[in-house]
């Protein structure tokens, strides 16, 4: 994979996010907190629909400790490159934008912890690897202050899935 990785020229992928996640996507990510301590890892299994200029992403989470979550999230494309989405767990709608090379998108979540649910600043940003596979990095943050990070491999079902 290292040299099919090197091989590869980043700006000949033409990338559109929400063509990316149309039909089924897998994915495998963790959570380190802002020290960069491993706090959790877990899998997602996703169906992009599309309809028009919307996409409604159906996300399945399964977590190390045992436990799942379930997100359907809406994005909506703009123009120039913009787009917006929306879930049940958001606080407001999500905004983003994409060129060609990459897509970025800031949202507030509210996140399990514990017994309790806390507002989270998402801060995205997506990068292609290839034609069927993203890399997503985000930084948490609360008040303003970051909490840490979650990073993501999203990979299209074809011969380099695992």
């Amino acid at each position: 994979m290292l040299k099919r990785l090197h091989d590869h020229n980043p700006s000949s992928v033409r990338f559109d996010l929400l063509d990316f996640f149309e039909g089924p996507t897998f994915a495998d990510g963790i959570f380190e907190d802002r020290a960069g301590r491993l706090k959790r890892r877990f899998t997602v299994d996703l169906l992009g629909t599309v309809s028009g200029n919307q996409l409604v992403l159906d996300e399945a989470f399964r977590f190390d400790d045992g436990s799942n979550e379930r997100r359907v999230c809406t994005l909506v494309r703009g123009t120039e490159g913009r787009f917006a989405g929306t879930c049940a767990d958001a606080v407001g709608p999500a905004v983003g934008h994409q060129d060609s090379a990459s897509a970025s998108m800031r949202s507030v979540l509210r996140l399990s912890v514990g017994n309790r649910r806390i507002a989270m600043k998402f801060d995205d940003v997506f990068h292609p690897l290839d034609e069927r596979t993203v890399l997503n990095r985000s930084f948490l943050s609360k008040w303003g202050v970051r909490v840490g990070q979650v990073m993501i491999l999203f990979r299209k079902p074809g011969p380099h899935s695992a």
